[in-house]
């Protein structure tokens, strides 16, 4: 499988954007949806781990299986992917349905001894959130936002790289900004002027931007459509949001360090493609089928949608998912 991650020695590989589909891959069927009436009626646990930026899509997906299935009880968290495959690889915390923004984290992190297939589902591109009350507010535009950011007393921030997609996606930002706007050392400006931010247990870096703890962040689409921010839309060659840039966004890359260890890894530039599986120790493999078949088909891609994620018409499945899945050709 095509990765954007370089295997190096010692190092644990996270993994970032597009997989390719191996030859084994299957095409997953885009009809059904939750409570299908072929499904029989489902009840006890279903637990979900997502990537924060699913948040949303999913407890809406979640609701929809629910009221089809009135004894099923949901139990959904969200965090950063590398963070929630971490923990899916623990025996004690494993997951049912495990859903991440990046899709080559399962297969570097959890497959084969953790999952044994995932599909590609959703796409997304990063944009610069802001509200009123942020300093330049009046000012930024889609052609000066590199120099807002670096303006004296403006508080930026991202998430972190070693923890979730969307921090070493906003690195790999500033790398293909440079290159965009032919600026040399731009890059470097902005990292060092829009940096990793931890918020404190119980906070995000999301509602830290809306009371105004900081002035801008590096987010997805997606999010500031869900919570109502301003926003700055990129250029596609630098929002990584269009699969016929594969190529250029590759261009840049990023060491990032892995959580837990002294190792360190290579991420490059692709296109943003999330993934979802269920892992191999998953306790209620019946529910999460359900899930799964609810969220990749027509009903499921609606609600991604309203949700601003760019869907792929045919979501595609890599690897061997239980027969039991019904993932094969329609």
């Amino acid at each position: 499988m095509h990765s954007s991650v370089r295997m190096v020695v010692r190092h644990v590989v996270v993994g970032v954007g597009l997989a390719a589909t191996s030859r084994a891959a299957a095409q997953v069927p885009t009809r059904g949806a939750p409570g299908d009436s072929a499904e029989r009626s489902l009840t006890g646990l279903l637990v979900i781990s997502t990537a924060g930026s699913l948040a949303g899509s999913f407890t809406e997906l979640v609701a929809q299986l629910v009221r089809a299935n009135p004894g099923l009880v949901p139990h959904q968290s969200s965090s950063g992917s590398v963070d929630a495959a971490r923990h899916a690889m623990d025996s004690a915390a494993v997951p049912d349905v495990l859903a991440v923004a990046d899709v080559a984290i399962i297969p570097h992190l959890l497959v084969p001894d953790h999952a044994s297939w995932y599909a590609s589902f959703a796409r997304n591109a990063m944009v610069l959130a802001y509200t009123g009350r942020s300093a330049h507010a009046r000012e930024i535009t889609a052609k000066n936002w590199t120099s807002v950011l670096l303006e004296p007393g403006v508080r930026s921030g991202h998430s972190d790289p070693a923890l979730d997609p969307g921090g070493y996606r906003a690195r790999l930002v500033f790398q293909l900004a440079e290159r965009y706007y032919r600026t040399p050392g731009l890059a470097a400006r902005l990292d060092a002027a829009v940096p990793t931010v931890t918020p404190a247990a119980g906070d995000n870096l999301v509602a830290m931007l809306e009371r105004g703890a900081l002035d801008y962040l590096l987010v997805y689409r997606t999010t500031v459509l869900e919570r109502g921010l301003r926003s700055i839309t990129l250029p596609n060659a630098v929002n990584l949001s269009d699969p016929a840039l594969a190529r250029d966004y590759a261009a840049a890359r990023i060491r990032v360090a892995s959580p837990g260890a002294g190792d360190s890894v290579e991420v490059r530039g692709a296109p943003i493609l999330y993934g979802v599986t269920i892992p191999t120790r998953a306790r209620h493999p019946d529910a999460a089928a359900a899930f799964v078949r609810a969220l990749l088909s027509r009903d499921g891609q609606a609600v991604l949608r309203r949700h601003g994620f760019t869907v792929p018409s045919r979501p595609v499945v890599d690897g061997a998912p239980s027969p039991s899945l019904r993932l094969g050709p329609p």
